[in-house]
């Protein structure tokens, strides 16, 4: 499907970008920790801004793999070392301070005006952002996905290829979407030392994953391992 002059279906491109983009979405990790625990402690509205910034970190390595950019995916594997520590040294920075941070009282209003502001919005966004694209891993997931549907070829085509990155970002939306509205619904059940626990376990989760990337830099035979263990 890669040959020059192939033409791709937009309705099956857009199925498929969709499909995609939710699917590499929803293995549990640092966002997801982010977005259920906002959408508890502060509301939709926070729930939904750490999804649309997790999406749009999908969206970007979808577009890497839409248009065949090469060198972005060279770059990455040639500093992933850098990218990891990085990562994974904000991961536990935001972990620490999520697990002591003071729960506030559900429904407060004043402590919803300020969380509403558009700067905290941003923070929402940016943060869950910052953790997608830091991860070196999702670029090759969506380099493998894309290869493996015969996706390779459609950047040789602009309104193909960013049909394909927009669908991605709708797939992974949705299922951040799923995420918050399932975590709003529980909003309720949380007070007091519900709030508190929710903060701890969220920012060990949080912190978890940034030992992990940072334990990853040392030097041992991760791959004979996994290999050993069968991953």
């Amino acid at each position: 499907m890669d040959v020059p002059g192939f033409v791709f279906n937009p309705i099956s491109l857009a199925i498929e970008g969709a499909a995609i983009g939710f699917l590499i979405a929803v293995p549990v990790g640092p966002a997801a920790a982010l977005c259920i625990r906002r959408s508890i402690t502060v509301g939709a509205m926070a729930g939904y801004m750490t999804g649309i910034g997790a999406a749009l970190g999908d969206a970007v390595f979808g577009a890497v793999a839409a248009f065949g950019l090469s060198f972005v995916q060279q770059f990455v594997i040639e500093r992933e070392a850098w990218l990891l520590g990085i990562g994974g040294l904000v991961l536990v920075i935001m972990g620490w301070t999520t697990m002591r941070h003071r729960p506030r009282n559900v429904g407060d209003p004043v402590a919803d005006d300020r969380e509403h502001q558009f700067s905290t919005h941003l923070h929402y966004a940016s943060s869950s952002f910052f953790i997608t694209v830091f991860n070196p891993l999702t670029v090759m997931a969506f380099g493998a996905a894309f290869a493996g549907r015969n996706l390779a070829g459609v950047g040789a085509s602009l309104p193909d290829a960013t049909l394909l990155v927009a669908a991605v970002f709708c797939g992974a939306l949705a299922w951040w979407t799923i995420i918050c509205t399932a975590s709003v619904s529980l909003r309720a059940r949380f007070t007091g030392a519900g709030l508190l626990w929710l903060n701890r376990g969220s920012g060990a989760i949080i912190l978890g994953f940034g030992l992990v990337a940072l334990i990853s830099l040392l030097p041992l035979p991760w791959k004979q391992m996994g290999r050993a263990l069968g991953l």
